[in-house]
């Protein structure tokens, strides 16, 4: 019985540190991903998308990665980028395949004008690619404290 307590620990702990491993693989993914956009480099910004990619926006969506580029490309017009964001909050599934990512995005004055949500998969070569991308909760504002009498 003690052996089997023992490989069960065992288990557990390897599955958790491999899920952390997970997550930060996949945060790095999203920093890197979120530096191509910054730094107008289309081509590995793009190169950070499943095939099959999905992105959501506010009343629309864009299936497929040619169709995320065709549209997405208007941002990379400019040499500044017209907003920025970063992972807040990384987690993965147990197996460490799959990860959402959470965060803040930016306008280019550094006003937090919404917030952001991807679903990475890890890939066959170790990689970590979009699948689904999209807004996050809503920028709410501040709620006002209640009048003290």
């Amino acid at each position: 019985m003690r052996m089997i307590v023992i490989a069960l620990t065992v288990t557990l702990l390897s599955s958790s540190l491999f899920a952390a491993d997970a997550a930060g693989e996949a945060r790095a993914s999203e920093t890197a991903f979120a530096k191509a956009f910054a730094d107008r480099n289309a081509d590995a910004f793009f190169s950070f998308l499943t095939d099959d990619a999905v992105f959501l926006g506010g009343k629309s969506t864009l299936s497929g990665k040619a169709r995320v580029r065709e549209v997405w490309s208007q941002f990379f017009a400019d040499k500044a980028a017209p907003f920025s964001w970063s992972p807040e909050r990384v987690v993965t599934n147990a197996e460490g395949t799959l990860a959402l990512s959470l965060g803040p995005v930016l306008d280019d004055k550094g006003t937090h004008i919404s917030n952001y949500s991807s679903v990475w998969q890890k890939q066959a070569d170790g990689s970590w690619k979009i699948v689904f991308d999209g807004p996050g909760a809503p920028v709410c504002a501040p709620a006002s404290s209640p009048e003290k009498k």
